[in-house]
């Protein structure tokens, strides 16, 4: 295998999805990685949304050039362009005449689909020396899977499990509760964070005892799934007040009525999805006679940002440790591509994801930024005291970027908001400025070494993934980390892996005695984690913060009044938007045989249909009838007929 540049890109290009806007793989990212003879080195880790601007960046490119000048120039950051690579993989279309898929698993494990293998190995490979030297139980808990190069998925087993003994590695598929949350996702127009945090915002708890959810593996699986998450839904939500200590307890007054009722929706599902992953790892465990004790865990997939899942496993069973990567979700899937093809090519090499910061710096842009914006900025310290730092977030919350952006959904300590975990109203603040609930709890960052004086069995924890319980005689210290369980999302932090902030809350524990501050992802609603010191500039003067720490700079700004930018600043998008005045024209060039917008939808999210050929007027009749098979005897089309509602409208534009 040779030695150079390679590159993964979880991305794709297709006229229809770009031009209507139709969700195709989400979180699109790419990972670079450098070969030089055993080693392999991840170089960086880029996910689009933090360019584009469009949140869970889940638009297509139109075409290969437009794809092949966007990536050219997120590469040149790095001085590279594409044709500086010995391979490029992962988004068909891209590279003239590509069409070999022999770098996936596709070929190799006939019965799981590539994507969750690909989710497997960016936890299971997260350090090649553990993987060589240890057992390893690796799960891949996911919502779904992506048919763009594993064009049978709907066939396969969509999620995966592996046990890894030396090296030796063996697959095999498991139920993920993660399309749970994405049903109910959907469903409620929530995201799966906000209603697993509303889960923990309330003290109202149902009374009654539901059945296990029945096994989710295969799309076909997805109809009993549907009816049996509906029946807890429909039985919650006819809850009423007069219920109350016979149904459910403990209403909360603070909440609005639905707020109670879907909190004790999500009660359940919380309860029976841990259930779920006991089952089966407990079935694993016996199976493979691994003793947990001496096996590491590896957690991958979506479901993996469920961080009282992943502590309650470690909590029940054991491991020895638990690893995962940062970005666990689709968003570190071209870092998981990227190990199973090394792994699948290399007898043996070494490897190590070092750190979570492996995304964009402007750090070299900093100063022609703060000259553009100095009517707005009142005095600027190079160099500023970690200790002025730990002083201004006992006053206040401020804004902190420093170094390279983080891989993952999650701030973790280099494009955050951090305030003082001591004080409610930081924890209002932060909320405010985020347009998020007023019962939203932001996550501690704290000392590594002073995690098990303040909280229970804690562990090392650096990237977010985990739920602990402070100590009760330490709660009412520091009230705005907390949930309504006296829990809290912790953020470990070690000296090496971030000297600047680590100094920071030293300080801040000097002044406080607490040795830990708030921390929450840079960015307004609907926005992904800013990337630049503009953007957090243009944050700062919209939310009226006075604070900024870039790259150990300490700016103090002035004027927000006068600034008359209302929204976030928008991003470089246009090559996403340019073509969606050619929809109406491009829906009739490619279905001439007029199969309608439902039809049309639901044979282009089934890719077992894609033999038959819209072009062709014998394949399309045939396609309609299969179609109208299909919507009379499905009983989960919302999807379809929502997309066929935003379709019409696109095209009425």
């Amino acid at each position: 295998m040779k030695d150079g540049y390679y590159l993964f890109i979880y991305s794709q290009i297709e006229k229809i999805y770009n031009v209507s806007g139709l969700p195709c793989r989400h979180d699109q990212n790419m990972a670079v990685f450098l070969k030089n003879n055993h080693s392999i080195k991840l170089i960086c880790h880029l996910e689009l949304e933090r360019f584009s601007g469009i949140k869970h960046h889940n638009i297509a490119f139109y075409g290969q050039k437009d794809c092949y000048e966007y990536l050219n120039e997120l590469l040149e950051m790095y001085n590279l362009n594409l044709d500086d690579f010995v391979g490029v993989y992962g988004t068909p279309g891209l590279i003239e005449g590509d069409t070999d898929i022999s770098f996936t698993s596709i070929l190799d494990v006939k019965d799981i689909s590539y994507h969750a293998i690909s989710h497997l190995y960016s936890s299971l490979l997260i350090d090649s020396q553990k993987y060589y030297n240890n057992t390893i139980l690796a799960l891949a808990f996911d919502g779904g899977s992506d048919p763009v190069l594993d064009k049978t998925v709907d066939t396969k087993f969509l999620f995966c499990g592996a046990v890894a003994k030396k090296g030796i590695i063996e697959y095999f598929p498991i139920a993920s509760p993660g399309a749970y949350w994405l049903y109910l996702s959907d469903y409620f127009k929530k995201t799966e964070g906000a209603l697993m945090a509303l889960a923990y915002a309330t003290k109202t708890t149902s009374l009654e005892q539901f059945e296990d959810l029945p096994d989710y593996r295969k799309v076909s699986d997805r109809t009993a799934m549907i009816v049996a998450i509906n029946k807890i839904i429909d039985r919650i939500m006819g809850y009423t007040l007069d219920d109350e200590n016979i149904l459910y307890v403990d209403y909360d007054e603070r909440f609005s009525e639905e707020e109670c009722k879907l909190s004790m929706i999500m009660k359940v599902i919380q309860e029976l999805s841990v259930k779920k992953v006991f089952q089966q790892i407990d079935l694993i465990l016996n199976h493979y006679r691994l003793r947990p004790e001496e096996t590491i865990i590896a957690l991958a997939g979506g479901y993996a940002l469920n961080c009282p899942t992943n502590t309650q496993i470690m909590k029940k069973f054991h491991f020895k440790e638990q690893q995962c990567v940062p970005c666990v979700n689709d968003g570190g899937l071209s870092v998981g591509m990227g190990l199973y093809f090394f792994n699948k090519n290399c007898k043996y090499f070494e490897y190590r994801f070092e750190t979570p910061f492996y995304g964009f710096s402007d750090e070299k842009n900093i100063d022609k930024t703060l000259e553009e914006y100095h009517f707005f900025i009142e005095n600027i310290e190079r160099d500023a005291a970690t200790t002025r730092a730990a002083m201004d977030i006992e006053k206040e919350p401020i804004i902190w970027i420093d170094g390279k952006a983080e891989s993952g959904p999650r701030a973790l300590g280099h494009r955050s908001i951090l305030g003082n975990p001591l004080k409610s109203n930081h924890k209002d603040f932060l909320n405010q400025y985020k347009q998020r609930e007023w019962w939203r709890p932001v996550a501690p960052i704290i000392l590594e070494e002073k995690m098990q004086e303040w909280f229970i069995d804690a562990f090392e924890s650096p990237y977010m993934l985990n739920n602990f319980k402070i100590k009760s005689k330490l709660a009412h210290k520091v009230p705005a980390i907390l949930h309504l369980d006296e829990s809290a999302r912790v953020q470990t932090l070690r000296k090496e892996d971030n000297y600047r902030l680590y100094a920071v809350i030293s300080d801040f524990e000097k002044i406080t005695g607490v040795p830990m501050v708030c921390n929450t992802s840079l960015n307004d609603k609907g926005e992904p984690i800013i990337n630049t010191i503009e953007q957090a500039i243009n944050f700062a003067l919209r939310k009226n913060i006075r604070i900024i720490y870039a790259y150990g700079i300490r700016i103090c700004l002035k004027n927000h009044e006068r600034y008359t930018e209302k929204k976030f600043l928008k991003r470089n998008d246009d090559v996403f938007i340019k073509y969606k005045g050619e929809l109406k024209t491009l829906f009739t060039e490619i279905n001439p045989y007029d199969l309608s917008i439902l039809d049309f939808l639901i044979y282009l999210y089934n890719p077992s249909l894609h033999n038959f050929n819209l072009s062709i007027e014998k394949d399309v009749k045939q396609l309609k009838m299969i179609c109208s098979h299909i919507r009379r005897i499905s009983k989960n089309l919302q999807m379809f007929t929502y997309l066929e509602k935003v379709l019409r409208e696109k095209m009425l534009d």
